[in-house]
């Protein structure tokens, strides 16, 4: 990364009349009935230890004594050298040529209240949550991680012979790739001069070209958003086509960081945790595939931010401290994990309580019990329910959960939506990675639904729009982004189970 980074110390499923009943437990071989005295009673023994355990960690209070607090946000940018007021950084460009085109100006700051009292993470007592919950994990079977495991994810199949060799093997064809390269074209030609990328592109190079812009204003959000399906492609800000594209919008969402005590704050005055996520995201797979200590800092920052933000029941959601929900939580997670691939420090504790916060969610009764799962509560939906699956592999659950399965062949009973790509990208990441036998069926029909939607004529051409709710705000940027990354599933992580063992995000033990 070149030199002029800001430096810095740091859908509802249908009604369920008639439910599938769970697949039987494989039966294990008979053992002598002395064995069964003696493992009978040490595996009680130690349940029993484990649960006590767990119950130490979830009964912890961690709610800040200090009193809410004021974020300072930076309304505009400075060319001089890096400065700090308060808590808040304020980002800079030291040479080169300026990365805006309106006139430069003195830094304004002005204090936004947090909508509601911020009940902050404690350092100190993450500490301990996470001590007690390393006895934990030792105490559980899943210590040996057991064929199955959740144990891939990285970024390595995105280049190389690799990349071609997971395109073919798992479902990738020329013709989806050719639609991969016409959407990046369309993102690349949205881009602004100082790394920008919006929902609402008729702000931008497109100035109106192209119908369907959305309304969401958060540009920390919709510029991550955008460079994460070059990061999949394989494009870095040091090698590809677009590197320059991947680099003047990691500069871009670098200096939109506010440094605080509790990590970097990636949120802009009319952004939330959503865009947190997503930034920290971007900026972990971009170091992780580029190794560039100057990234190091900002995702680790980010990383912190989230850590903290983490309600205490285990989710989050607009806000630091806020109740969670299962979208912003699914972010959240995406961004934990890539940071533990790429070797960046991420508490267990956080990955305890989203798991934590996942079971709040599910459907506590019937033989959808466990399978299905809510947005605040355990009223199911189908978007919810992908992204809590999804996000039960990267805490960590074995492919040989029977909840797993049965949620996979929900999913995939469903079939692609005609116009819902926040589902289908979410159970299009289930499905991939669980390999069964439902994934080449879905795969089909995904993968040939979407080039034959792309829009080839006009200044549209590579881009994606579907008329649904999700539509509204991040417009035909969003569709697009997600479009991609959709079509790049091949690659873009490697298989989570069955691949060669990295580091495993590791959740509490519970029983299929």
């Amino acid at each position: 990364m070149p030199s002029n980074l800001p430096q810095s110390a740091n859908g509802f499923p249908p009604t369920i009349d008639e439910g599938r009943p769970a697949s039987a437990p494989a039966r294990w071989n008979e053992v002598r009935s002395q064995e069964h005295l003696v493992s009978g009673t040490v595996s009680f023994l130690l349940h029993l230890l484990a649960v006590l355990l767990l119950g130490f960690v979830f009964s912890i209070s961690l709610e800040d004594e200090d009193a809410p607090r004021d974020l300072v946000m930076v309304i505009e940018e400075v060319e001089t050298e890096l400065t700090e007021s308060g808590d808040s950084l304020l980002p800079t460009i030291q040479g080169g040529s300026p990365v805006e085109e309106e006139p430069q100006g003195v830094p304004v700051t002005i204090a936004m209240p947090t909508a509601t009292p911020v009940a902050w993470q404690d350092a100190e007592n993450r500490t301990a949550i996470d001590q007690a919950t390393t006895r934990t994990a030792i105490l559980s079977d899943q210590i040996t991680l057991p064929t199955g495991a959740a144990t891939g994810g990285g970024v390595e199949g995105r280049s190389g012979g690799l990349k071609g060799q997971l395109l073919a093997n798992r479902g990738g064809t020329p013709e989806s790739e050719e639609a991969v390269a016409r959407g990046l074209r369309w993102l690349a030609a949205h881009q602004e001069q100082n790394g920008r990328l919006r929902f609402d592109h008729t702000q931008g190079p497109c100035r109106g070209h192209c119908r369907h812009p959305g309304s969401e204003a958060c540009s920390t959000a919709s510029t991550a958003l955008a460079i994460l399906p070059f990061l999949g492609a394989g494009q870095t800000h040091q090698v590809g086509e677009h590197r320059e594209v991947v680099e003047k919008g990691l500069l871009f969402l670098a200096k939109q960081m506010h440094l605080e005590s509790r990590g970097g704050d990636f949120r802009t005055p009319a952004g939330n945790l959503y865009g947190q996520g997503i930034a920290t995201l971007a900026l972990c797979e971009a170091y992780a595939m580029s190794g560039d200590e100057e990234l190091r800092k900002f995702a680790q920052a980010g990383i912190d931010f989230i850590v903290a933000a983490q309600h205490e029941a285990g989710g989050w959601r607009y806000e630091p401290g806020e109740p969670g929900d299962t979208t912003v939580t699914g972010w959240q997670l995406m961004a934990l994990k890539s940071a533990r691939l790429a070797g960046l420090q991420v508490p267990q504790s956080a990955i305890y309580r989203a798991a934590h916060f996942l079971d709040s969610v599910a459907v506590k009764e019937g033989n959808w019990r466990g399978v299905l799962y809510g947005y605040q509560t355990r009223n199911p939906r189908q978007a919810t329910t992908a992204i809590a699956l999804y996000s039960r592999m990267l805490t960590g659950w074995h492919r040989s959960r029977s909840k797993l399965a049965q949620g996979v062949g929900y999913l995939a009973d469903l079939e692609p939506s005609a116009d819902d790509m926040y589902f289908n990208y979410y159970a299009t990441m289930v499905l991939h990675h669980f390999d069964g036998p439902q994934w080449p069926a879905w795969n089909e029909k995904m993968r040939e639904r979407l080039i034959a939607e792309q829009a080839t004529e006009g200044h549209e051409a590579g881009s994606w729009y579907y008329p649904h709710e999700h539509s509204e705000v991040g417009g035909r940027l969003y569709n697009t982004c997600m479009a991609l990354m959709t079509l790049e599933v091949y690659y873009r992580y490697m298989p989570l189970y069955g691949g060669a063992p990295t580091m495993a995000l590791g959740g509490p033990p519970s029983a299929p």
